[in-house]
């Protein structure tokens, strides 16, 4: 009899998912629609008022209908999220309005292929190079795109050239383009420590070319641009190359900086937490992973997701700890924090420790995205778990 019943409900189940299934698919064809108007009447994908409304709505409706508020928001962001992909799928990107222009790739890392992929995706005619040729091949035949061995031949017709080479080859592959870069063309680098590129990119601003230097704050695996952050860097006194940059990647949320204060920022935001996950991983490396991993928890398994993360790109880890000057004063106060709290716990001085503890706790409360930590942790927990089960927990670049 339960057996029977149970069969019920599982039939009613399949029945209410293929009305919600159906219920997508009406939706995500308006949400063409408006993407579709949207482009016509050159407005942009996003619209922040519009969306809170939207999460809103459907948050009040899923309540009304007995789901769990939190639940219901977590739903709302992944329907507004794929809203935004199909919208962005249907838009050319384009160059200033126009979807033929000419782009080179210099460097096809995770970041410049990313870029190579996106802009092609909006209707640009896409070159790559890359000092590795057969990546730049296997590259440019996965994406659907042309590649040279030459640097010169990718940039010579170019109306945009993306530079995506490690911080310390900047200076080298501006030197050797400068001669064939157009005036009218655009070039953006976008390596994450920016003091070093400086030289270069003025040098090229000298002679005429536009020249843009932004900072992608996301990984190659995020799905279009839109709501992104992306630093863009004041290089000089002209300011036709960032305004152009903007236009180009016109859905990404900007933040503006000196690329000084850029470094002094993401010596805490990107070289810490690099080097930190090093020293983790270098740690546990050495021991037999597969055991360790059936005592593992949830602070252990995102921990881990971090330290592999870090580990798989080692030139772009090694760039942001190594060519950002401004990290070397961040690591010796990380030393200098490590020896003390190690010598509280070599003394087993419990009550210290639990004091340090409680006072970065207190000094952490300053941060607004404290009080939503847990809930954030668990979520996150949440989706490793997750994504594991299934074998396709990729990484990202962080």
């Amino acid at each position: 009899m339960v057996e029977k019943s149970l069969e019920v409900f599982r039939r009613d189940i399949r029945r209410v998912d293929s009305d919600i299934a159906r219920l997508l698919g009406r939706r995500m064809n308006l949400v063409r629609k408006i993407g579709e108007a949207k482009q016509e009447r050159k407005m942009p994908i996003v619209d922040s008022t519009v969306e809170k409304a939207v999460i809103e709505n459907f948050i009040a409706s899923a309540y009304e209908a007995g789901v769990d508020k939190e639940f219901a928001k977590r739903i709302a962001r992944l329907i507004i999220e794929g809203s935004v992909r199909l919208q962005e799928s249907i838009r050319p990107i384009g160059f200033l309005g126009g979807s033929e222009s000419k782009v080179a790739v210099i460097g096809v890392g995770g970041m410049g292929s990313w870029f190579a992929r996106f802009l092609k995706s909006g209707g640009s005619y896409v070159t790559v190079s890359d000092r590795d040729r057969r990546r730049a091949r296997l590259v440019a035949s996965r994406i659907g795109v042309r590649w040279t061995p030459s640097n010169i031949e990718a940039v010579s017709q170019s109306d945009i050239v993306i530079l995506a080479v490690p911080a310390n080859a900047v200076l080298k592959v501006v030197d050797e383009i400068l001669p064939v870069l157009r005036a009218t063309s655009l070039l953006v680098e976008i390596c994450a420590v920016k003091s070093p590129a400086m030289a270069a990119l003025r040098s090229a601003e000298k002679r005429g070319v536009q020249v843009a230097s932004i900072h992608p704050m996301f990984g190659p695996l995020a799905r279009g641009i839109s709501g992104k952050k992306v630093v863009i860097i004041r290089t000089g006194r002209r300011k036709q190359g960032s305004q152009r940059a903007r236009k180009l990647f016109r859905n990404a949320h900007f933040l503006s900086a000196d690329p000084q204060v850029h470094d002094k920022q993401t010596a805490l935001t990107l070289a810490l937490p690099h080097f930190v996950n090093m020293a983790f991983a270098m740690t546990i490396s050495k021991r037999d992973l597969t055991n360790v991993r059936r005592f593992a928890g949830r602070t252990f398994d995102l921990q881990m997701l971090l330290a592999e993360t870090v580990a798989s790109e080692p030139e772009t880890t090694t760039d942001i700890q190594i060519m950002n000057k401004e990290f070397r004063s961040v690591l010796h106060e990380l030393q200098r924090n490590i020896r003390v709290l190690a010598g509280t716990v070599n003394r087993r001085d419990r009550a210290e420790l639990i004091s340090r503890c409680k006072k970065v706790r207190e000094s952490l409360l300053s941060d607004p995205k404290f009080a939503f930590a847990g809930a954030a942790f668990e979520r996150a927990c949440e989706a490793v778990s997750a994504s594991s089960k299934l074998g396709n927990c990729p990484t990202t670049r962080g």
